[in-house]
């Protein structure tokens, strides 16, 4: 089975979808989540229990998917890990991305993320890279939500993680359009 690691934002993205579970558990993957993206990945948006109009932010609790076994923790483990986390971390900026980069090239895994300076350099590594589009289709076409369903969960994850894919974005004209199907 293909094995895949989330940085912060994919984690954030899936997880606001309020189907996180759902949507690991449909695809063909294993899931790995590195040491530095859990420590990043804290806290999301939801609507105020007292005014559904305004967003509050909430902890995200991951601890029951990798208990559970859905979500795998890693980290870097070699020296040629560490090293290349290390000279990734001062090109990137981010511990998570560069993180998930590193093992990731290391164990030739794939990478989701969304960030473009990450997905440049992970393309320069040689990594696989995969997209919150991407996947998101890829859940899509393998459960058959509703149009209806399928919009409210990419809505949720434009609302609550605040993405939005880029004109460029793989899947783009899918997205917008499952989104408008719903008749929202």
């Amino acid at each position: 089975m293909p094995v895949v690691i989330l940085d912060a934002c994919a984690t954030l993205n899936l997880y606001a979808s309020g189907r996180f579970v759902p949507i690991l558990t449909a695809l063909p993957n294993d899931w790995y989540l590195p040491a530095a993206v859990e420590r990043e990945s804290q806290r999301y948006r939801q609507p105020d229990p007292a005014d559904p109009e305004k967003l509050i932010v909430v902890p995200i609790d991951l601890l029951p998917t990798i208990e559970s076994g859905i979500l795998n923790r890693c980290d870097c483990e070699s020296d040629e890990e560490v090293d290349l986390y290390v000279e990734l971390a001062a090109q990137i900026g981010d511990d998570g991305e560069s993180m998930g980069l590193a093992i990731a090239k290391c164990r030739g895994w794939s990478v989701l993320t969304d960030d473009k300076k990450a997905r440049r350099i992970g393309k320069d590594l040689g990594v696989s890279l995969l997209a919150t589009t991407e996947v998101m289709k890829q859940w899509s076409d393998l459960v058959r939500p509703t149009a209806t369903e399928l919009s409210v969960v990419l809505e949720a994850i434009e609302r609550f993680a605040n993405y939005r894919p880029g004109r460029g974005a793989e899947h783009f004209d899918w997205w917008v359009s499952a989104i408008k199907a719903s008749g929202k």
